[in-house]
């Protein structure tokens, strides 16, 4: 692939939630999807329209009529849409919503990979996302998940390089680490060789190298390699 091609590529896999029909992973929180998104707003959606993209995509738009704005310019009304596809968004004419929107082919689109949601159900990532005006500083957080069933995941030293420092966390019995960090960039560090990336997955925050803001919540999936531990048989009567 022409590096011209390759970059271009690159950038619209890195600006979206999704790829090729998968979600990124882990789910985040609002107040990281908020730094991911180029728009983030309430509102009631007023009208919807189903037409084609392209020969090959359709979608739905829909024509909202904005509350408030969390970023983004401020509008009376903001047009989004969500492709049909299996990380379609639908909405209802008449509901509100709290949706987080990115722009793609001059679009504002949404997807069932965030924090979109009704907005009786979206007080949780409206604090989240109002939290990081007060914040001093960031935090990290992430999983450590099974390659195949069965596996301790407690107690795993994860470790993440800030520039000239290091970040360390020990996993509990989830696999589940977390700790604050300053705003920076920062990468995860394989050199114990207890985790690894599975090259599969779409991740919001790619662990080999991600920045970090004030406020933010970033989170990362990691792969275990422990193994189940072998069952050994009780010794022979007689």
């Amino acid at each position: 692939m022409k590096p011209k091609l390759y970059a271009l590529f690159l950038s619209i896999l890195l600006s979206a939630p999704s790829a090729f029909g998968s979600c990124a992973v882990p789910h985040v929180k609002a107040n990281a999807e908020f730094f991911k998104m180029d728009v983030v707003f309430t509102g009631k959606v007023l009208s919807e329209n189903y037409r084609d993209i392209d020969d090959d995509h359709s979608a739905w738009f829909y024509r909202v009529s904005v509350s408030q704005v969390f970023k983004g310019p401020a509008q009376k009304e903001i047009t989004v849409d969500t492709e049909d596809d299996s990380n379609r968004f639908p909405l209802e004419v008449g509901s509100e919503y709290l949706l987080f929107a990115y722009r793609r082919h001059g679009r504002l689109e949404i997807e069932d990979c965030g924090n979109s949601a009704l907005l009786s159900g979206a007080a949780k990532s409206i604090q989240e996302i109002q939290s990081i005006a007060t914040a001093h500083d960031a935090e990290i957080e992430g999983w450590l998940v099974e390659e195949t069933t069965g596996v301790d995941l407690s107690g795993i030293h994860v470790a993440i390089r800030g520039g000239s420092r290091i970040f360390a966390s020990i996993t509990d019995e989830e696999g589940y680490f977390h700790f604050r960090a300053p705003a920076g960039r920062y990468k995860v560090d394989f050199s114990n060789r207890e985790y690894y990336l599975n090259a599969a997955d779409v991740f919001w925050y790619n662990p080999k190298g991600f920045r970090l803001n004030v406020g933010e919540s970033a989170a990362l999936q990691l792969v275990s390699v422990r193994h189940p531990k072998k069952k050994t048989e009780g010794a022979p009567i007689g």
